[in-house]
């Protein structure tokens, strides 16, 4: 649904746009894009979790990696506000910027989740390899 609206607003702006204008608006489109890759945890018990992120028809997917094991998967679903790009692994949300995926860890008492429980960091950083 999001990458919908991203479309039909970037064909907005490409319709109303001055000729010089639409290149920078393609590339800059473009550019946000490049999220296709294998993320990893360096910082955790010698690199265990990575991400892979793929796209198979026109939609990213995602693998979560322990060592050799899958332990999630599924559809990636992306959303753009402004220039901050948020990914949403099922129920595990991070955002996306320069290579890097940051994923909040943990909660508080008022909000409590684990994702990694190996891994005691509060913000994880998957980064691109």
């Amino acid at each position: 649904m999001q990458l919908i609206k991203v479309s039909i607003y970037l064909f907005i702006i490409l319709a109303f746009s001055k000729p010089e204008e639409k290149s920078i608006a393609v590339m800059h489109y473009n550019t946000a894009q490049e999220i296709t890759g294998v993320y990893v945890l360096t910082s955790c018990e010698n690199s265990r979790f990575k991400i892979k992120i793929e796209k198979k028809a026109g939609a990213y997917f995602f693998l979560i990696f322990d060592r050799d094991k899958i332990i999630s998967k599924g559809k990636l679903k992306e959303q753009k506000n402004d220039d901050v790009i948020y990914l949403a692994f099922g129920k595990i949300g991070g955002v996306y910027n320069e290579n890097k995926i940051q994923i909040q860890n943990y909660g508080n008492s008022m909000n409590e989740y684990e994702h990694f429980t190996q891994c005691d960091e509060k913000y994880l950083s998957f980064i691109k390899s």
